[in-house]
């Protein structure tokens, strides 16, 4: 039997470079974490990563007991590693309002690093060539994805949206080019574009992130979400 369908309710915020965009070996950014959030049911999570190569890696929240802050009782923030190899760093080691630097890259033996606060964290135990990079959905790029829940079926409609946040940015994006080097981040090289799953349906308002600050002109870009 095959494997059975997911569905997300998710948002996104991606931010794509469109200068090399199927020949860029890596990302980086800073990332402000929000300084507030309402993660409102079992499962529900924010992340926020650098992609490339399948991989996805960055720092992430969720409704789950083990990233439950004994200290505060609220939910906070670690490392992770997701797709093709996987691993993810101590609970609650980012708490909310900080700022995370994150870089994943691939180096010339075609192995992939991900770097945080500028330690290494991560380095592929394979190699991934050309082609593991060369679409919209594997190539160097950088992404805000909040989620609330999935279904093994879809739903004939779907409830209100209820996960918030206060603002998150992103600022000192670069991205590597084919020929390794680190190129800053702007509104000539790169777009961003937000979007929602599952795209079968329609989304109750506000469908997307309802506060978006677009700077990518000075290398920024910030969202949040108010329900």
């Amino acid at each position: 039997m095959g494997k059975q369908p997911s569905y997300e309710y998710a948002k996104f915020a991606k931010i794509h470079p469109t200068t090399g965009r199927y020949t860029n070996q890596g990302f980086q950014a800073r990332v402000t974490l929000p300084s507030s959030k309402s993660l409102p049911q079992g499962g529900s999570y924010i992340n926020t990563y650098c992609g490339m190569a399948g991989f996805e890696c960055g720092v992430s929240v969720k409704y789950r007991a083990d990233f439950k802050d004994s200290r505060t009782g609220t939910y906070q923030w670690h490392w992770f590693v997701n797709g093709p190899e996987q691993d993810d760093g101590p609970m609650c080691e980012y708490r909310d309002g900080d700022s995370v630097h994150i870089k994943l890259v691939r180096l010339d033996n075609k192995h992939v690093e991900f770097w945080v606060n500028g330690a290494r964290k991560f380095t592929s135990a394979n190699a991934y060539g050309e082609s593991t990079y060369a679409t919209d959905d594997t190539c160097a790029r950088y992404i805000i994805a909040s989620e609330i829940t999935r279904w093994n079926a879809l739903p004939s409609s779907l409830p209100n949206w209820n996960l918030s946040f206060s603002r998150l940015q992103i600022s000192e994006m670069m991205f590597k080019d084919s020929h390794g080097s680190w190129i800053n981040v702007n509104s000539g090289n790169a777009t961003a574009r937000l979007s929602h799953t599952p795209v079968q349906l329609t989304a109750p308002s506000p469908a997307d992130y309802n506060g978006v600050s677009n700077d990518l002109a000075s290398g920024r870009f910030a969202v949040s979400m108010s329900v």
